[in-house]
């Protein structure tokens, strides 16, 4: 696999690009904000009648507010600054922006006649993180504050979402999509590295198992 370096210049550029936007966003009036999400925000039922198209990427670059920003940044720096460096500038820019694409517009199929606008980089972000699970299942990373393993931090958030995603819980919170995100970011680690990518799966089957283990003999205790 190439690697680039020590440079994470796309994860720096998207950082700096998703602050720019928002300083821009907080300085317009109610309206003015209102007219721009609708024109860059993906919109399902516009862009599924071939209206707009490249909001499927202008969506990524705009977040609703502070802590939309900030959560979403601070995932970002603390997963992408260890991938870029470990795939490569090229790979990981690929994968960022495919998986926020594709995420998007696998969330506007299953919602074609939806009219609430989409923003911000989940799913993009979950993307990456899916990568760091598969090839890097026991670096340590901080996107959950407290540092834990790639694998336990993609196993953690696929049952969060998918328990959100099945209770409905979350309202204005397109859960949908970041599980589209980590799909795509799955399948391009596998095209970019099929062996490393198995092997990071066979290692967060064992974890979960182990981790059911745990969980039911704990269970059988406490009864």
């Amino acid at each position: 696999m190439r690697q680039e370096g020590n440079k994470s210049r796309f994860t720096g550029l998207i950082i700096l690009s998703c602050c720019f936007v928002f300083l821009v966003s907080i300085s317009m009036t109610k309206s003015m904000v209102i007219d721009f999400v609708n024109r860059f925000g993906l919109i399902p039922l516009t862009f599924m009648a071939g209206i707009n198209y490249f909001s499927a990427i202008a969506y990524m670059f705009i977040h609703i507010d502070l802590t939309h920003l900030v959560t979403n940044m601070f995932a970002l720096y603390s997963v992408g600054i260890t991938l870029e460096r470990n795939i490569g500038t090229t790979n990981f820019s690929i994968i960022f922006l495919l998986s926020g694409i594709f995420s998007g517009f696998f969330h506007s199929i299953f919602n074609p006649d939806s009219t609430i606008p989409v923003v911000g980089a989940s799913g993009a972000i979950f993307g990456i993180i899916a990568v760091l699970f598969l090839f890097m299942p026991f670096t340590l990373t901080t996107a959950l504050i407290v540092p834990v393993p790639g694998v336990v931090l993609g196993l953690f958030l696929l049952t969060v979402e998918t328990m959100a995603l099945i209770s409905k819980e979350s309202v204005g919170i397109a859960h949908d999509i970041h599980l589209y995100g980590f799909i795509v970011g799955s399948l391009c680690a596998f095209i970019i590295d099929y062996d490393r990518a198995l092997r990071g799966l066979i290692i967060a089957v064992v974890v979960l198992l182990v981790i059911y283990i745990i969980g039911f003999q704990i269970q059988g205790i406490s009864v």
